[in-house]
C-alpha cells in the first residue's frame, strides 16, 4: 500500500503530466491551423457578430507558385470587395465605382486573424482542449485560449476536425461571455486556384483608379519623437508609420502593438491644446482610450479591454523625457 503523503504526491504528478501532454496536443492542433490557412485553397461564407451587428462575407483563399491570394465580399450593406496578395491591398467599391489600390504592410486580412506564434503564447495563455462539435456540417474540435491577465481577452476556436481550418470563434471577456463570434457557414476546400485580382477588376475599366501610397514605415520604438514605457505585458511595437493628417500639418504617428495574438493602433496627431478626445469609449469587443499630451491628441483603440488601451495610451511619452 502506498502511504498516503506519497499517494499525494503521485497524483499530484500524474494531474500535471496530463494537463502538461493536453496542453501541448493543443498546441499541435493550433500549429496545424496556422498552416492550413496559409497553404489550403478554400473558399465559403462566414458570419461574424460583433456589437449586435451581423456581417456576412464570402472569403476566397488561393495559393500558387505566385504566393497567396485572399479575396473577401460584402454580402450585406454597403457593397465592398477587398482583395490581398503578397505585395498589394485592393479595395474595390461597386456602389461609387472606385477601385483603391496600396502596397500591404503586413496587417488585415482572414489569415491574419488566425496567425500567431503559439510558442510565444505560452507565457501569456493557458491552452485548453474542449469538446468536438458540429460547425457548419463538419466535426470540429474545441480549442480554449484562456488569457493570464486582464489585458487580453480569451478565445473559443472549433477546428475542423480534417483539415484544422477555424469553423468558428469566439472571442471572451473574462466572465467568459463572447463579445464578438466569427462563424464559417459554407466552406469548400481545395478548389481550382484562381486569379483573383484580375477576377475582381474585369469588366470594371471604367471605374476611378486610386493608387495609394502608405504612410513612411520604421521599426524605431520612439519613432516619430515618442516612446514607450511600462506597456502590458507581453505587448510590444510590432509596426509604426507616419501618415499624412487632414488638411496638412504635422503628419499623424501610427504605431500597432500586440502580444502576438491580441492587437491595438496608437495614434498621436497634433491638436489644439486642451481640445483633444478624453476618456474611452466602446463599441463591442473594441475599446478606445484618448487623451491629451501637450499639443497632441493620443488614442488608443482595438480588440482588447478597456484596462489595455487605458494602460498602452498613458504608456507613450516624448523620446525626451
Amino acid at each position: 500500500m502506498i502511504a498516503r503523503p506519497a499517494a499525494v504526491a503521485l497524483l499530484i504528478f500524474l494531474s500535471l503530466t496530463t494537463a502538461s501532454a493536453a496542453e501541448r496536443d493543443v498546441r499541435g492542433w493550433l500549429h496545424g491551423m496556422v498552416d492550413s490557412v496559409r497553404t489550403l485553397n478554400y473558399q465559403g461564407t462566414f458570419v461574424s457578430l460583433h456589437d449586435n451587428q451581423l456581417e456576412s462575407m464570402q472569403i476566397i483563399h488561393s495559393v500558387d507558385s505566385g504566393g497567396e491570394k485572399e479575396h473577401l465580399i460584402s454580402l450585406n450593406g454597403a457593397a465592398r470587395e477587398v482583395v490581398r496578395d503578397d505585395a498589394s491591398v485592393t479595395c474595390i467599391s461597386p456602389d461609387v465605382k472606385s477601385i483603391s489600390v496600396s502596397r500591404r504592410d503586413g496587417g488585415g486580412g482572414f489569415k491574419a486573424v488566425f496567425s500567431m506564434d503559439v510558442e510565444q503564447l505560452t507565457e501569456l495563455y493557458d491552452f485548453r482542449l474542449l469538446q468536438k462539435v458540429r460547425v457548419a456540417g463538419r466535426e470540429a474540435q474545441g480549442i480554449a485560449i484562456l488569457p493570464k491577465d486582464g489585458y487580453r481577452y480569451g478565445y473559443r476556436i472549433f477546428l475542423d476536425t480534417g483539415n484544422l481550418l477555424p469553423l468558428k470563434t469566439d472571442m471572451l471577456n473574462s466572465s467568459g461571455v463572447a463579445v464578438s463570434q466569427i462563424m464559417f457557414t459554407s466552406l469548400q476546400v481545395d478548389p481550382e486556384p484562381v486569379d483573383l485580382v484580375r477576377e475582381s477588376i474585369d469588366g470594371r475599366e471604367n471605374y476611378d483608379l486610386v493608387q495609394r501610397e502608405p504612410g513612411r514605415a520604421s521599426t524605431e520604438l520612439d519613432a516619430g519623437g515618442w516612446k514607450f514605457r511600462m506597456l502590458p505585458n507581453g505587448f510590444k511595437v510590432r509596426f509604426s508609420a507616419k501618415m499624412p493628417a487632414e488638411g496638412g500639418g504635422e503628419p499623424v504617428q501610427h504605431f500597432v502593438l500586440s502580444d502576438g495574438l491580441a492587437s491595438l493602433s496608437l495614434y498621436i496627431e497634433s491638436t489644439v491644446r486642451g481640445r483633444g478626445l478624453m476618456g474611452a469609449s466602446t463599441m463591442g469587443a473594441v475599446n478606445a482610450f484618448g487623451q491629451v499630451s501637450g499639443s497632441h491628441q493620443i488614442i488608443a483603440v482595438g480588440a482588447v479591454p478597456a484596462l489595455t488601451v487605458e494602460t498602452v495610451a498613458g504608456a507613450v511619452v516624448p523620446a525626451s523625457q
